[in-house]
């Protein structure tokens, strides 16, 4: 037993230094010309929050003749479409869409964002919540990113909580996700990403076929569809000047936290072979660490054996989440580190499993 525990533990300290590692060689080069920009947003019933994104992106610091912004009502039953309106008749960057109906073959927002690609009159697409708002600086550090052979381009995005406690220890939970997708695009790899705060080609949305295969599934625009993507990509970036940090607007409840992460865990099932591989490994690997706890406890395994798995364990992770909070200027979220640790396993496989056999409640 203690060796299959070696085994895993040792595979886990290769998997996760593997991203520090991802990190430390992602390719720095820097755009030097202005890139043609389409942003879009999928809003539905944001009329509250939706100024707070509108404004930001109006007042961008890059040439107006070089952006649009297309807005996708997506089937919104209060003033959304109305607040879109106003900002359209004094900005002629904005576009308004309007979904009235969910397609049977386009599930969730997939519908509102292809429409959106659809109408898009550049090559480059940046997209971004209808409840973030972006720095004036996000488009700037975009360009800055897509050099000539650059395909897909990610950022990081802070959360607020209406709990201090929470905001902290969900964020730095967020940052490890953050620091996966940086690490593994280091290897020009598309594991996973967030709809917040990324772009990609319209190019190379055409070339894996759009939403096509995925479309019937609830969630995953962002995902699964750089899954997708992750066959025929060039080059992939990540940004982490403070300039490029998308925050979001919305005060999160711990509900609203919990559906979000259960909606995660749902796109389990859908992802590529090898990812798949690596994440159920890491849901056994944790299932194993547990048992090695309690063996610990129970006096069935020695203290040594403990502090090697332990280590094997809390090292590459304290390595990967300093270097990247240290990359995004946000270093004082570690200070939750250790009470994360000890909740994280069993955060990850309680949600891992309700996302999976269970089901969920998307945003109103």
């Amino acid at each position: 037993m203690e060796l299959i525990i070696y085994i895993f533990a040792i595979l886990y300290f290769t998997i996760i230094f593997s991203f520090f590692i991802g990190i430390v060689f992602l390719e720095n080069s820097k755009n030097t010309k202005i890139n043609n920009i389409s942003v879009i947003i999928a809003a539905r019933n944001e009329e509250k929050l939706l100024p707070c994104l509108l404004n930001p992106l109006i007042s961008q610091n890059y040439p107006n003749e070089n952006f649009e912004i297309i807005v996708v009502d997506d089937r919104s039953e209060d003033n959304t479409a109305n607040i879109v309106k106003k900002f359209q008749a004094e900005n002629g960057n904005i576009t308004l869409i309007q979904v009235k109906n969910e397609s049977k073959h386009l599930l969730g927002k997939k519908g509102a964002i292809d429409a959106g690609i659809r109408a898009a009159k550049h090559d480059i697409l940046a997209f971004t919540d209808a409840d973030c708002i972006p720095t004036q600086n996000w488009l700037k550090q975009i360009n800055n990113h897509f050099t000539e052979n650059t395909d897909v381009v990610a950022g990081y995005s802070y959360v607020n909580y209406k709990n201090k406690f929470l905001k902290y220890l969900k964020n730095l939970e967020r940052s490890s996700l953050f620091a996966v997708i940086a690490g593994s695009f280091g290897w020009n790899l598309g594991i996973t990403i967030t709809a917040g705060n990324m772009a990609y080609r319209k190019e190379l949305f055409h070339l894996v076929g759009g939403f096509g295969d995925i479309g019937k599934r609830k969630s995953g625009d962002d995902v699964l569809m750089i899954q997708k993507m992750g066959k025929f990509v060039r080059r992939m970036k990540f940004m982490f000047h403070p300039d490029s940090i998308v925050n979001t607007g919305r005060n999160e409840t711990i509900n609203s936290q919990m559906q979000q992460e259960i909606r995660r865990g749902s796109k389990w099932r859908y992802y590529t072979l090898p990812i798949k591989i690596m994440t159920l490994f890491i849901f056994i690997y944790y299932l194993i660490f547990s048992i090695s706890f309690f063996g610990f406890l129970f006096a069935k395994f020695s203290l040594t054996f403990f502090i090697i798995i332990l280590i094997l364990k809390i090292l590459p992770e304290f390595l990967l989440l300093t270097l990247f909070l240290a990359r995004v200027k946000r270093l004082r979220l570690m200070w939750v580190f250790p009470i994360a640790e000890l909740i994280y396993i069993p955060y990850f496989v309680i949600f891992g499993l309700r996302g999976t056999f269970g089901n969920y409640k998307w945003k109103d």
